[in-house]
This record gives C-alpha cells, sequence and structure tokens, in this order.
C-alpha cells in the first residue's frame, strides 16, 4: 500500500479528514492532507501534483462535462448543512413569502441556496447577497440582526453567533446536498491506485461510524490539528467547548453511509447548469465510481 496526496481547502474540514487519514493507516495507507493554494485545483490531479481533491465538487463535475477524465468515489456529506434563521414574527415558511433572505456572497452557495429557495416553494422571495468581505465568514445574518433582511441561511459550523444574537432556525424540509468532503480523483489515479483508493473509501466508511459513535477518538484526532490552521476566520478548536461544539456539527450533518443520494446529485448539477454551458446535456452520474463503496456496504450489510 502506498500514500495517498489528498488536497482540502478550508480548515473546517480537518476534524473530518484528520479521522480518515486515521482510519486509512488501519488498512495500511497514508494519507497526507495538502492544503491547496488556489480556488480551483482539479488541474493538480494532472500534473502529479496531488491524487485526490476533497472538495470543489461543483467546479469538478463542470471539468468533467469539459472532457476532463474525472471521478467521484464517496461523499461525506448528502444534504444540506445550512439552516435558515429569522427575526421575530417570522414562524414559518408561509411568512416568508415576498420577504428578504440574506444569502452568503460566494460559489457555490449562491448557486445551492436559490435552488433551495425555489424548492421551498418561495420564487417571491428577494433574494440578498452578502459578500463575505461584509459580513465576515458566513455572517449573512447579520443583515437581518441590522433589519435589513427578514432571515438568512447559515451553515451549522458558523451558525452559533446568530444564534447568540437572538435570531431563530426556522424549520424547513431537507434539500440535497453534496458539501464538506468529496472524494474525487482522475480515471488514471482510480485505476493505478486502486488498492489505496479502496483504502480511502474504506475510511470514509469508518470515519462516519467513529463520528457517529465514539467522540472520545474524534477529540484525540483534533488534537493532532495544527492549532495555526484552525484560527479565524476558519473556526476555532482551541478550547474543549470548541471542540466538542465542532465535533457536534460535524457528527451531525455527516451521512452514513459516506454517498451521495440521487437528490444531491441532480441539484448539483441544476444549480450551476443555468451558469456553465458545458453542463447541458450532461449527465452528472457519469462523474461517478460507486463500485468500492458498494463493495464496502454490501460487505458490511452481510448477515
Amino acid at each position: 500500500m502506498g500514500t495517498i496526496r489528498l488536497l482540502w481547502r478550508d480548515a473546517d474540514r480537518l476534524p473530518y479528514l484528520y479521522t480518515v487519514a486515521n482510519a486509512a493507516a488501519a488498512y495500511g495507507t497514508t494519507i497526507e492532507l495538502m492544503k491547496a493554494e488556489t480556488r480551483e485545483f482539479g488541474e493538480l490531479l494532472f500534473d502529479d501534483r496531488a491524487d485526490v481533491v476533497a472538495e470543489n465538487y461543483w467546479n469538478q463535475q463542470i471539468n468533467r462535462a469539459k472532457g476532463w477524465p474525472l471521478v467521484s468515489l464517496a461523499a461525506a456529506v448528502n444534504t444540506v448543512n445550512e439552516q435558515i434563521v429569522v427575526r421575530d414574527g417570522i414562524t414559518s415558511l408561509d411568512d416568508l413569502h415576498g420577504k428578504r433572505i440574506a444569502i452568503r456572497g460566494m460559489h457555490p452557495t449562491d448557486y445551492s441556496d436559490p435552488l433551495w429557495i425555489h424548492q421551498l416553494g418561495l420564487d417571491d422571495a428577494e433574494l440578498v447577497f452578502v459578500p463575505e468581505a461584509e459580513s465576515g465568514r458566513w455572517a449573512p445574518w447579520k443583515r437581518v440582526v441590522d433589519g435589513d433582511c427578514d432571515a438568512a441561511i447559515v451553515t451549522n459550523l458558523f451558525i452559533a453567533p446568530a444564534f447568540a444574537a437572538g435570531l431563530k432556525p426556522l424549520p424547513a424540509s431537507t434539500f440535497g446536498f453534496l458539501g464538506n468532503v468529496v472524494y474525487t480523483t482522475s480515471l488514471e489515479k482510480r485505476d493505478a491506485m486502486r488498492s489505496d483508493m479502496e483504502a480511502l473509501v474504506r475510511a470514509a466508511f469508518d470515519a462516519v461510524r467513529t463520528f457517529k459513535t465514539d467522540k472520545a477518538a474524534v477529540l484525540k484526532n483534533m488534537e493532532m490539528i495544527p492549532q495555526e490552521l484552525m484560527q479565524a476566520p476558519n473556526i476555532s478548536i482551541a478550547s474543549d467547548a470548541e471542540k466538542t461544539a465542532v465535533y457536534e456539527s460535524l457528527r451531525d450533518e455527516l451521512a452514513d453511509p459516506p454517498i451521495p443520494s440521487p437528490q444531491a446529485i441532480a441539484n448539483f448539477h441544476e444549480m450551476a447548469r443555468p451558469y456553465f454551458l458545458e453542463l447541458e446535456g450532461f449527465n452528472p452520474l457519469m462523474m461517478w465510481d460507486l463500485s468500492i463503496a458498494r463493495s464496502v456496504l454490501d460487505e458490511r450489510q452481510a448477515p
């Protein structure tokens, strides 16, 4: 067995990725976690600077539609890991008709959240895209506190300050979503590194179960993360309380098993299709090879 060079971008994923790396070691595969220095990094798979990219699935499907030989093997999250928060006086989705909803003004959130709002039947709501240069990391909720908007959508890891400011969560139906981590590689690397890719997918299965059942093991893995990586604007895990809060948020959003839902694949295609001509006529199932995940699932469900 060998080494997989796995690219990550957002440090918020590291508690999960360190747990995956620890699980992969049990199969004889070393996961070398490498920070991507650019926002578009699929090309690094083809100049031998990486073996797997852990994020940016929405953009990699566009590259696949362009003809890049990419393939995704597993997904950490398959339903939306965000919530709608609202001001006083808003008690149901019906109350948001014609109202202003603040959304993070950054890709792919500004593609996925409008589709979620559409699926909730709120096409008459006014969407307000808030640049993070103005609000800070994942803080469009400040527009609600300021009285400019009636609601905002915030990811779970960064939602506590919104609640502290007096905003309330508004229940909404779930939305198929491919966030957090999606494991994407090249077709060539999938075949040439088959044993290690199998170990990676098995480790993804194991990491989910560790998160769901063994808090102490996850917290121990988090101790290995260099603190300089977990500083603002990223989430902090400096204190025990912060570690526990991050652990609980990730635990609750991880998909078990770590495979995409049909709705998630369809939504991430549909949200980007109006903006990228390459996706017209492209079947997003061509992006996926779930043969390893299916084998693992069959093994673990066998009587």
